[in-house]
């Protein structure tokens, strides 16, 4: 008789521990499937046509068409991005006003001395969505084959070398600095108004050497316009098998790379920052996304909120010393 109670006790204890496990399996199956329950703003804080506002409606068009979660791309530009990052960081942190982040705001706030956020404090890293390696591209009119000649040429001819960007605190700006500090060169720095001028200098030979992403890069590479000499990232690139990267030719510190995420206020609630991370990384993850990024020389990540927050740290402060010691300084 006591084992009969015992065993239709331990099968009611049973029946409540099932019950518990089903009710918050039921929970969080409610709570996932809640959200979003109106459309997403995913602020671009550049001009379309660009790299960040390809890549928020890449993501967009995927989630909305696929997905069935509408995401709406909205271009806020101005001040190197600032202005859409800071409609980001003061909305309100119910997880559907979104910032596609990238480089600037890992590095405005050493840029610029009259920021109105601190994308440190006030966004929260919510996934990182791709990144794209650095490439060094030398004029033609340039005898050099590697990276080692480069710096030996450099060295042999003081201040007489140029390398130009497409402007100060640029992207292309930032990875000759780190190049510079690391190879302990002394070469001129040319700063331009935007990247195409720059291209057309480079290839005529009034300036001998230029950092790009491979997405900006490519096409001069594969008309044999300018030479590629080296590429960031601990591998080689799928568009350009052959081309050694820096780490391979002994520079293993140059890190520079090209980098978009998926950020919002630093509010936002735990659980709806798991929920958008999984709902953005459905879409980062699928192969669709993974064929349009590889086509760009990109590389999909898709990753926990404390991936990107690591990553996204160790970007600040990585530019924010080098643009210190550099002595940059931009005025919005």
């Amino acid at each position: 008789m006591m084992l009969k109670k015992k065993i239709s006790k331990l099968k009611s204890m049973g029946l409540v521990w099932l019950s518990a496990v089903l009710a918050l399996c039921f929970c969080q199956s409610i709570a996932a499937q809640g959200y979003p329950t109106k459309p997403i703003r995913l602020i671009a804080p550049y001009a379309p046509g660009g790299g960040v506002d390809i890549v928020a409606r890449t993501l967009a068009d995927y989630i909305s068409n696929t997905l069935k979660k509408t995401v709406i791309v909205e271009n806020r530009t101005g001040a190197g991005g600032s202005v859409g990052s800071g409609l980001v960081a003061k909305s309100e942190p119910d997880g559907y006003t979104l910032l596609l982040g990238s480089n600037s705001n890992a590095v405005n706030n050493s840029l610029y001395s009259n920021m109105t956020h601190d994308a440190s404090k006030d966004l929260v890293p919510i996934s990182l969505v791709g990144t794209v390696p650095m490439v060094l591209l030398v004029s033609p009119s340039v005898s050099v084959k590697n990276v080692a000649e480069v710096i030996a040429l450099a060295k042999a001819k003081p201040g007489t070398l140029n390398f130009g960007s497409g402007g100060n605190g640029t992207g292309e700006h930032l990875a000759y600095e780190m190049f510079k500090r690391q190879t302990e060169i002394d070469v001129q720095h040319i700063p331009y108004r935007g990247g195409a001028t720059v291209y057309t200098d480079l290839i005529g030979g009034q300036i001998q050497f230029m950092f790009n992403n491979q997405l900006g890069a490519s096409s001069y590479i594969r008309s044999g316009q300018l030479l590629a000499l080296g590429i960031s990232g601990d591998k080689r690139s799928a568009l350009f098998p052959d081309l050694p990267t820096f780490s391979e030719q002994g520079l293993v510190q140059f890190t520079a790379l090209v980098w978009w995420g998926v950020m919002g206020p630093s509010a936002i609630p735990q659980d709806t920052l798991v929920q958008i991370n999984a709902l953005f990384n459905t879409a980062i993850n699928s192969p669709e996304i993974n064929k349009r990024f590889e086509s760009m020389g990109a590389q999909t990540q898709g990753n926990t909120p404390e991936y990107f927050d690591r990553f996204f740290k160790a970007e600040v402060a990585t530019w924010s010393k080098i643009i210190r010691e550099s002595n940059i300084k931009l005025a919005q």
